[in-house]
């Protein structure tokens, strides 16, 4: 079982439909880093990239559904050059 990773508290403003005490990066990474990925600040952003391997966030780039087309092509050139 994986320790649990909460979030910090500024990331609470992109999960507002979410129980947001619960969330965890050990159990919701994709969804988590979706999120912010999509809409999060720098300072949100520089977070994710001190949780998540980059090759992680590669892989939801290239398979998430709900990042918007700007969004993707914008995370496919700061990820793979």
């Amino acid at each position: 079982m994986m320790k649990k990773i909460s979030l910090p508290k500024m990331l609470m403003k992109y999960f507002w439909d979410c129980d947001f005490e619960n969330l965890d990066m050990s159990q919701y990474s994709f969804f988590i880093s979706e999120r912010i990925l999509n809409y999060g600040d720098i300072p949100s952003v520089q977070w994710l990239f001190t949780q998540i391997d980059k090759v992680f966030l590669a892989e939801i780039v290239d398979k998430s559904r709900n990042l918007n087309k700007k969004t993707r092509n914008y995370w496919n050139l700061v990820l793979h050059g």
